[in-house]
C-alpha cells in the first residue's frame, strides 16, 4: 500500500525508497554479524526481513506484469487515452495520443493542457480535468481546434479511500460519424423543405401503418388538426381495410400502386384525388415505411366529365344528321326518286364524300377522345394482316382512281396473323394508306410492304412525295399536327395521332421516315401475339 500510494505521485519516489530499503538491509545483517550477542534475535528480524523482501520483489514483479498487460492494451486502443495526478499532469498516454500531439511520453510527463494546445482547446481541456479531479464523471463532445476534429470524451476520477488521486480520460475520434450524421440532417432537412413546398398533399407511414410525418396540405387531406395525434386521421377507421390491404399490398409485393378516389375531408366535402403510394427501402434494400403523395383532381374530373358530355353530345349531334343527308343522297344517287343526268350525279357524289368526310372526321374525335381517357377497350380476334390491307385499298378505290395511281403490294414470309381489333387496325391502314395516296405525285406508284421478322408483322406504304422536314417530322404524330396545309389540303392533324394510339394499345410501335429524293414512307409493327387480356386491362 506505501509502494502504490507513493507510485500515484511519483515513480522515482518509488525506486529511491525501495533501493534506500535493500541498502538498510545490507547493512542491518553487517552489524548482526558483528553482534553476536544479539544475533538469535537478530535472525529472527533478518529471516522476517527475507521474507518481506521476497514477498516485496514478487508485488512489484506482479504489478510490473500488469503494467505491461495495461500500456499492451492501452496502446492497441485507437482511442486517447490519458493518466493525470491529482494535479492536473499527465503521468502517462497511450500512443494514439502521441501520435496526435506529436510528441513522445518523456515530452509529455509533468505537462498540462497549456503546455501542448492551443488557448482555446486548452481552455476546454482544462476545465474537464478541473471536474474530474473534483469527483465527476464527464461525457462530452468537443471540437479541437488544433487537428479539426471531433472527440468524445470520457473522463472519471481515479478514487482511493483518502479521495481523488488522479483522473483518467479517454478521448474517441467521431470526426466522420458526427460529419455524416451532419450530412443526414442536412438531407433530412432539404427533404422536410421540398415536402413542405410541395403543392400536394404528402405523408410517411411506418409498416404499422402509422402516419410518421405530413406536410399542411397532407393535414387536410387526413383530416388532421395541430393538435391531433397524426396516428389517428379521420378516416382510417372508415377505410381500414381498403387501407389496411393496400399498404399490405405495397410491402408484400415491393411495388408503387396509384389510384383515383374520392375523399370526404374533415369540413365534410368530397373531392376526388389521385393517391400515389410507393415503398421506402433502406440501404439493405428492406421495405422500412410508405411514402405517399395525393393529388386533388376534382377539378379535373369535373372538366372531364364535361368534356365527355360536350364531346358526346356533339358527336351524336353531328353524326345523326350526318348520316340522314348520306342515305337522303344515296337515295338520289340510285335515281329512286327520278333519273339523273351526268352532271347531277358528280354533283351528288361530291356532296356525298364531304358527307363521308365529315362522318369519319367524327368519329376519328370521338375514338381519340376514349383512347385518350383510357375508355377503350380493345376487342382483339385473329386477323390477316393482309386481308385487311387488301379490303382498305378497295374502299380508297376512288382515291386512286384520282391520283391516276397504281397499288404494289410485296409480301415476305409465311405469317400474316396476328391478335387485334380488326376494326381500329384497320383504321390505321386506311389512315396511312390514304394519307399515302392523298400526298402522292399523280401518276406515280405506291409500294405496300408486308413482311414477317423477329420483330413481329410490319406494314409500310412508300410513295414519291414531297420532302418533310425534320421538325415537321418529329411532331406528325402528335395531336393536331398535319403538314397538309402545304400542299392546301384539308386535315385536323388527328389521324396520325389516332393510328399512334392505336397501334401503342395494341403494344406496337409505328413510325414514319422522309428522304430528300421525295420518297417517304409510313408504317408499324405489331407483335405475332399480343397478350389480349392486358392489352383490354391497360384501357379500361
Amino acid at each position: 500500500m506505501i509502494y502504490k500510494n507513493l507510485f500515484k505521485n511519483n515513480e522515482k519516489v518509488l525506486m529511491a525508497f525501495k533501493w534506500t530499503f535493500q541498502i538498510a538491509i545490507v547493512i542491518f545483517v553487517i552489524w548482526v554479524f558483528f553482534n553476536p550477542q544479539t544475533r538469535l534475535h537478530s535472525i529472527i528480524a533478518i529471516s522476517l526481513m527475507l521474507i518481506f523482501y521476497v514477498f516485496q520483489n514478487y508485488i512489484e514483479k506482479k504489478a510490473l506484469f500488469s503494467k505491461e498487460l495495461i500500456t499492451a492494451i492501452c496502446n492497441s486502443s485507437q482511442d486517447l487515452i490519458v493518466y493525470k495526478d491529482f494535479n492536473g499532469k499527465y503521468l502517462y498516454c497511450n500512443q494514439a495520443y502521441l501520435d496526435t500531439v506529436n510528441k513522445n511520453l518523456d515530452e509529455i510527463k509533468g505537462k498540462t493542457e497549456a503546455d501542448l494546445f492551443t488557448q482555446k482547446d486548452a481552455a476546454i481541456l482544462n476545465k474537464i480535468s478541473k471536474r474530474v479531479l473534483k469527483g465527476k464523471v464527464i461525457r462530452k463532445k468537443i471540437h479541437m481546434d488544433n487537428s479539426n476534429k471531433i472527440y468524445d470524451i470520457t473522463a472519471t476520477p481515479l478514487v482511493l479511500t483518502k479521495g481523488v488521486f488522479g483522473a483518467l480520460i479517454i478521448a474517441k475520434d467521431i470526426t466522420q460519424e458526427e460529419k455524416l450524421k451532419s450530412e443526414l440532417e442536412d438531407q433530412e432537412q432539404m427533404f422536410r423543405s421540398v415536402v413542405l413546398g410541395m403543392p400536394i398533399a404528402t405523408y410517411l407511414k411506418d409498416l404499422n401503418g402509422n402516419v410518421t410525418y405530413e406536410n399542411k396540405m397532407a393535414m387536410d387531406f387526413l383530416g388532421l388538426s395541430d393538435s391531433d395525434n397524426a396516428n389517428k386521421w379521420h378516416y382510417k377507421e372508415k377505410r381500414a381495410d381498403e387501407i389496411s390491404n393496400e399498404d399490405n399490398e405495397i410491402i408484400n409485393e415491393s411495388k408503387c400502386i396509384s389510384r383515383e378516389k374520392q375523399i370526404t375531408l374533415k369540413n365534410n366535402e368530397k373531392r376526388w384525388f389521385k393517391v400515389t403510394k410507393c415503398p421506402i427501402v433502406n440501404h439493405e434494400k428492406k421495405i422500412i415505411g410508405i411514402c405517399s403523395v395525393a393529388r386533388d383532381i376534382d377539378a379535373e374530373k369535373t372538366a372531364a366529365e364535361q368534356r365527355e358530355t360536350y364531346v358526346a353530345t356533339l358527336t351524336h349531334d353531328l353524326k345523326t344528321p350526318t348520316i340522314a343527308q348520306i342515305k337522303a343522297l344515296d337515295l338520289l344517287l340510285n335515281e329512286h326518286m327520278g333519273p339523273l343526268n351526268n352532271e347531277q350525279k358528280e354533283l351528288l357524289t361530291l356532296t356525298k364524300d364531304s358527307c363521308n368526310f365529315m362522318f369519319e372526321m367524327l368519329s376519328t374525335l370521338l375514338s381519340t377522345y376514349k383512347y385518350e381517357n383510357g375508355d377503350y377497350v380493345l376487342n382483339c380476334e385473329k386477323c390477316n394482316i393482309i386481308a385487311l390491307a387488301e379490303e382498305s385499298i378497295n374502299e380508297l378505290e376512288a382515291m386512286i382512281k384520282e391520283k391516276n395511281a397504281t397499288i404494289h403490294i410485296h409480301t415476305e414470309g409465311n405469317q400474316f396473323d396476328t391478335e387485334c381489333d380488326k376494326m381500329q387496325i384497320k383504321r390505321v391502314l386506311t389512315n396511312i394508306l390514304g394519307n399515302a395516296i392523298s400526298y402522292a405525285y399523280d401518276n406515280t406508284q405506291i409500294d405496300i410492304s408486308i413482311r414477317q421478322d423477329e420483330k413481329g408483322i410490319s406494314f409500310e406504304a412508300k410513295n414519291k412525295s414531297a420532302y418533310i422536314n425534320p421538325e415537321t417530322m418529329n411532331n406528325l404524330f402528335k395531336k393536331y399536327v398535319s403538314h397538309a396545309a402545304k400542299f392546301n389540303k384539308v386535315g385536323v392533324g388527328l389521324g396520325l395521332y389516332l393510328s399512334k394510339q392505336i397501334i401503342d394499345a395494341h403494344n406496337g410501335e409505328i413510325y414514319a421516315k422522309s428522304f430528300e429524293d421525295n420518297q417517304n414512307i409510313f408504317g408499324f409493327v405489331l407483335p405475332i401475339v399480343n397478350e389480349t387480356a392486358e392489352i383490354s386491362q391497360s384501357h379500361n
